[in-house]
């Protein structure tokens, strides 16, 4: 397992800086935030140089860059080519930092209310997203994500495997997984299988009133109140799913993702540390559960 943190974490501090806390905190990598103020597809050649030669200084991989490119379901055909042009623009950048990985996803309704027409539309468009960035040897992630059309492990492999492109794999999340009442343990990383190529870890939790950070969410429940937590803190038990991931060997990255906000406590760097003592305690001691 390879230690990760997405810069979103750091989202107040420019990147150059936010790439610095995750070294001295200690992460391999970083998985960058596709958008400002960190790595939007504006970014320039010169400036993903730049924090290239930034990353090298501080011993950093890059494992992943999250694009926030895709959404087809909801899109017209101009659109959804416009997307295709902004994917082939992080692609350009990936190449710049050294990066193999995009996170790139269809999105669309959650899955209790997706159509088939919408898993159509979905499959075309990933096919000649998977296509492109074939052309320059990058490979797509899908989140599993709660209010998309992929929530559960299961839907991933089907839409996988309607894909049919060795380039497209899946991101597996817990605490996207919990919100949507998912499985998330173990038979999820079974379900996947080699489709699975990378891990996002954050806890939440069901609560009842307003708090720090809370957010709503539609689930097949209904509207469900949220609550993000340090990992090992909520309700999302990420015991068996890195107990899942040393049975398989995975050599891949765990990416920390803790949405709670930093405040007058808790700083991002805090924040950060626990996130990655946590990853690491379980890591070292997975549950048998």
């Amino acid at each position: 397992m390879q230690t990760s943190v997405l810069t979103k974490m750091f989202g107040e501090r420019d990147l150059r800086d936010a790439c610095s806390v995750a070294a001295e905190v200690g992460f391999d990598a970083v998985e960058l935030m596709g958008r400002d103020p960190h790595f939007g597809v504006e970014t320039d050649d010169e400036q993903a140089r730049e924090l290239r030669a930034h990353l090298d200084e501080l011993g950093l991989d890059v494992s992943c860059v999250a694009s926030y490119t895709g959404g087809y379901v909801d899109m017209d055909e101009t659109e959804c080519a416009e997307q295709l042009d902004r994917l082939e623009r992080f692609c350009e950048l990936a190449d710049l930092v050294d990066c193999d990985m995009i996170r790139h996803g269809p999105r669309g309704p959650p899955e209790h209310r997706a159509t088939d027409t919408d898993y159509d539309r979905a499959v075309e468009w990933m096919r000649r997203a998977a296509d492109l960035a074939d052309e320059y040897d990058k490979e797509l992630l899908v989140e599993i994500h709660s209010v998309t059309i992929i929530e559960s492990a299961s839907t991933a492999r089907e839409f996988f495997e309607r894909v049919d492109r060795d380039n497209v794999g899946a991101i597996h999340d817990a605490g996207n997984m919990y919100i949507s009442r998912a499985d998330f343990g173990r038979d999820s990383v079974a379900e996947l299988g080699d489709w699975l190529r990378h891990v996002h870890v954050k806890d939440e939790l069901r609560v009842a009133d307003e708090a720090l950070g809370t957010f709503e969410m539609e689930t097949p429940a209904g509207t469900e109140l949220f609550q993000p937590r340090l990992l090992g803190e909520g309700a999302a038990d990420h015991g068996p799913l890195f107990a899942a991931l040393a049975e398989r060997d995975y050599d891949g990255y765990v990416v920390a993702e803790c949405h709670l906000p930093p405040h007058d406590a808790l700083t991002d760097r805090s924040i950060a540390e626990c996130e990655l003592a946590a990853m690491e305690r379980l890591a070292t001691e997975p549950t048998n559960a």
